[in-house]
């Protein structure tokens, strides 16, 4: 029995110490946060600049080129260019060379990448109907250690408790139709007809005296799939051994399948015909993205189709 007791005095002793551990860390974690707070105000006001704050603690500084230009909303693609900086002048980070970071902006509790990753507080000057930045802007971020990101922005040259300074420019806001009619115009493609559901459809063969697809039929198509913002190729099958049933167009909840786009430019085909397609998320893989992550949330995407035969 004595054995016993003095083993859970010991592990008491140790789950104190764990305890006292812990309240130690966080005491030290809030000063570094108040001390970030007090480098940071002292840094602007030595620099002359007139700063705004978030209630989370991050300090900006926004200049507007044009106050009637496009504010970020959910699904927009944003792309920035960025430098950032210790308070002494030292750059740690930047975009490299001249690729821009670009990503696309979805609801906070999305699991999708939906923040500007080094410093994920920049989304509370986005919040829709309380924006703080538009298209076009300038925007001085100055961050506590505690607001940058855990995985990312930390280095020998940027340790984690010090305050930084990101100047970014807003290069582009795109919503998906934009985007849409940015890759119709880099790809030169003949004019599209649109049906109602914002699907653009164009056939690049046609077969007049072949037979009109049905729907039911089971079908095999050769394709190419890409996202419309960037031309990349996130799935292909030219073996023709892709098989799908063509749904009717007019069902909205169709459940698990080919996608509604993708499905619905088929459906106005004829046997051996090719035709390209361009479809918004909303009848794509929508806010939740998909292939395992290559299709990112809110991305209109463009196929290239080849309706090879029935099965």
């Amino acid at each position: 029995m004595k054995q016993a007791l003095g083993i859970y005095g010991v592990a008491l002793a140790l789950a104190g110490a764990v305890v006292a551990c812990q309240q130690t860390e966080e005491a030290f974690q809030d000063r570094k946060t108040r001390e970030n707070s007090a480098e940071i105000k002292q840094y602007v006001a030595n620099q002359g600049l007139r700063v705004d704050s978030t209630r989370g603690g991050l300090f900006y500084f926004v200049q507007t080129k044009n106050a009637n230009a496009q504010k970020p909303q959910i699904g927009d693609e944003i792309t920035i260019r960025y430098v950032a900086r210790r308070l002494d002048g030292v750059i740690v980070d930047s975009t490299s060379g001249t690729t821009p970071y670009t990503y696309i902006r979805v609801p906070s509790g999305n699991n999708r990448t939906y923040f500007f990753q080094s410093v994920p507080a920049f989304e509370e000057l986005l919040t829709t109907g309380n924006e703080k930045v538009r298209e076009g802007d300038r925007v001085s971020l100055f961050v506590p250690w505690s607001l940058r990101s855990s995985t990312i922005g930390v280095s020998l040259l940027a340790p984690l408790y010090i305050p930084l300074r990101y100047d970014l420019e807003i290069l582009k806001v795109r919503t998906e139709a934009e985007q849409i009619q940015d890759m119709i115009a880099r790809r030169k493609i003949p004019k599209m007809e649109i049906n109602g559901d914002s699907l653009r459809f164009v056939r690049t063969l046609s077969q007049p005296d072949s037979a009109q697809v049905k729907i039911g039929d089971v079908v095999k198509v050769k394709y190419t799939g890409r996202l419309a913002s960037n031309d990349f190729s996130f799935e292909s099958n030219l073996t023709g051994d892709f098989e799908t049933t063509v749904v009717d167009p007019t069902i909205v909840n169709r459940g698990a399948g080919t996608e509604k786009g993708f499905n619905d430019g088929l459906a106005k085909m004829k046997y051996g015909e090719k035709a390209i397609v361009i479809f918004p998320s909303s009848i794509g893989y929508g806010a939740a993205g998909g292939k395992q992550g290559r299709i990112p949330s809110y991305s209109p995407l463009y196929f290239e189709l080849e309706l090879i035969r029935k099965r």
